[in-house]
């Protein structure tokens, strides 16, 4: 059983998993890759699992909102792999007019046009500066080159 080969993880840049050039559809599986993702180095991630580490290229950000919703008075994202967090604090970076969010990491996160789309209801326009702002909180659209 040593001699299993690893399999090849890719992740898309609309957040879809590979495995081998098979694209996962198992939402268990692609859940229990992605909370076990690991950053470690500039572009390198890895899932740590039961003391091995096995890499995963990404081409673009490991992790990819499909949807923002009200819950309880906050802004919640849903990750495609299913798993859903309060939007958190920071700056919305538009790169290439695609926007990105720190999730667990820098600009880790890409948004898709419709959770996009949901958050920019809420945009305001300050001194030239946008920002998206629900209830008290605020998040400055920057844009970088």
């Amino acid at each position: 059983m040593d001699n299993l080969r690893a399999l090849e993880l890719f992740i898309d840049k609309d957040g879809l998993w590979y495995a081998d050039g098979v694209l996962l559809i198992n939402k268990e599986i692609i859940k229990l890759f992605a909370s076990h993702l690991k950053k470690d180095g500039p572009d390198k991630y890895h899932i740590d699992w039961q003391n091995q580490l096995y890499p995963v290229r990404v081409e673009d950000a490991p992790f990819f909102v499909q949807s923002v919703t009200e819950q309880d008075g906050r802004l919640m994202i849903q990750l495609y792999d299913g798993r859903k967090f309060p939007l958190p604090p920071g700056n919305i970076i538009m790169k290439n007019n695609i926007p990105y969010i720190s999730l667990l990491g820098q600009r880790d996160t890409k948004l898709s046009r419709p959770a996009y789309c949901e958050l920019c209801k809420n945009a305001i326009e300050r001194d030239g500066q946008y920002f998206i702002k629900y209830g008290d909180n605020e998040w400055p659209v920057e844009t970088i080159v």
